[in-house]
């Protein structure tokens, strides 16, 4: 069974995760039961999105989660995490574990925060592009192209580049 957890946060903005969510589960319907995919919380049971989208997760990310692929929408509360010590530990024994770590988005500046992509390729919103430079230096921060792949760490752009990473 491959396991996908889409990881969810206040102020995530909505299409990062629910369009990604559409495709994995459209592929779960598929699968016949080889692929399942869940939403995720690092707070609360219910998390508010940037736009007033309340969903219900019924999992909590923790350190001994194990998945397959692990997708870490952006939005503003993206910020947030960055200065979230106990978030930042728990996504890097998680992503430690992941087959794929992936993020759409201002997602990929929380594992530029979490070390995550020392060293790789990588990419975000094209308002976030000197941030994630300066959050981790030794990355090569791709300004153009919809999604960037570096060993198994896959970042995309903005909102819809998500639905294309989740296509691929």
């Amino acid at each position: 069974m491959f396991k996908i957890g889409i990881i969810l946060f206040d102020d995530f903005e909505e299409l990062d995760a629910i369009g990604p969510w559409e495709i994995f589960r459209v592929a779960e319907e598929m699968s016949k039961g080889q692929l399942t995919c869940e939403m995720l919380s690092l707070g609360e049971r219910q998390v508010t999105a940037k736009k007033g989208l309340k969903v219900e997760v019924s999992k909590k990310l923790s350190a001994d989660c194990h998945y397959d692929l692990i997708l870490l929408p952006g939005g503003e509360g993206s910020r947030a995490l960055i200065a979230d010590e106990a978030a930042i530990d728990t996504l890097v024994k998680v992503a430690a574990k992941a087959t794929w770590v992936t993020s759409v988005c201002s997602g990929s500046l929380v594992y530029a925060r979490a070390g995550l992509l020392q060293g790789k390729k990588c990419t975000s919103h094209h308002s976030c592009l000197d941030l994630l430079a300066k959050l981790s230096p030794t990355s090569q921060v791709i300004r153009e192209g919809r999604f960037v792949q570096d060993g198994n760490i896959v970042t995309s752009a903005g909102v819809s580049a998500g639905i294309d990473m989740a296509l691929w």
